[in-house]
């Protein structure tokens, strides 16, 4: 057992499995998604009050016999130790309203139902004095909703008698592992249009994926963005090595950008496809030729 002294903001996500059964990994696995939520929420709640911050976590310590980790929460921006103090408190306080909101519900059907949720959040965040501008509180229900999808993966490998506990302010909260909400769920609470966009453009390689089918990550004009190619004979030559990329590469590609909205018409996320690639790029030597060209 480990005597590392605590910090009053430090959190504890804490799984009881059964001792001796199979699928070990269910364990780990769930620990990942459990803390993934975690990091979804403090960064939906802290944008919620402080544009100009960002949290993230230290991985403090790890117990046996039940797995423990112990997460301390970090404030990065400017802003003073004592607004930081006070930014960590609200958002563990706040933790433990989401968590506590689910414990026995099943799913969220609508967004109605976070109503009250959402007026507790913000009495907090008037409570706590975090609100970098007071009376226009605004909460990212996506990005809520977000997190409370890795919650519901957390749970979904886990057996009869694996238990999950939250402790963020020294009562462990059991969270509830019938609780089920999916990506495909919050669409349906969410999503009011689609806006799909078909552009023929060249996107510089930033990370290729070399095994799957996973995300690509590419450089699109100044921006970065993800992209699954799903052109599958393009892909089989590049998997059988018939088809390289190295580093300045880009694509020469049909990309598929979809846009969802909600219902009140904001951008609430984007999606990116490359549905065909007509060729490899040399990016590089052909920004080296741009800059010749100009001088």
């Amino acid at each position: 057992m480990s005597k590392l002294k605590r910090r009053e903001s430090d959190l504890c996500i804490k799984i009881d499995f059964e001792k001796n059964s199979r699928n070990p990994q269910r364990v780990f696995n769930s620990m990942s998604h459990l803390i993934s939520s975690v990091e979804e929420f403090h960064s939906c709640l802290l944008n919620s009050v402080s544009a100009e911050t960002k949290s993230s976590f230290l991985l403090s310590d790890i117990n046996e016999g039940s797995i423990k980790s112990w997460l301390c929460p970090e404030i990065e921006g400017d802003v003073t130790e004592e607004q930081k103090g006070r930014l960590t408190k609200f958002l563990n306080y706040c933790t433990d309203l989401v968590i506590s909101f689910i414990a026995e519900r099943d799913t969220i059907e609508s967004l109605e139902v976070l109503a009250d949720l959402e007026d507790e959040i913000a009495t907090a965040a008037v409570e706590f004095e975090v609100e970098e501008f007071p009376n226009v509180f605004s909460l990212d229900r996506y990005r809520l909703l977000k997190g409370y999808t890795e919650l519901s993966q957390s749970t979904t490998e886990l057996n009869d008698v694996d238990q999950v506990y939250f402790n963020s302010r020294g009562e462990p909260k059991i969270i509830n592992k019938k609780f089920h909400l999916t990506k495909d769920d919050v669409e349906a609470i969410l999503i009011e249009r689609v806006e799909k966009n078909t552009t023929t453009e060249t996107l510089v390689i930033k990370k290729a994926d070399f095994i799957g089918k996973s995300m690509w990550d590419f450089l699109r004009k100044k921006s970065s963005i993800s992209a699954r190619i799903t052109h599958e004979e393009w892909l089989d030559k590049f998997h059988s090595r018939i088809e390289t990329v190295a580093p300045g590469d880009g694509l020469l590609c049909n990309l598929v950008t979809t846009a969802y909205f909600d219902k009140s018409d904001r951008l609430i996320d984007t999606k990116y496809e490359v549905v065909f690639v007509h060729k490899k790029v040399d990016v590089l030597h052909l920004q080296q030729e741009l800059k010749y060209d100009n001088e």
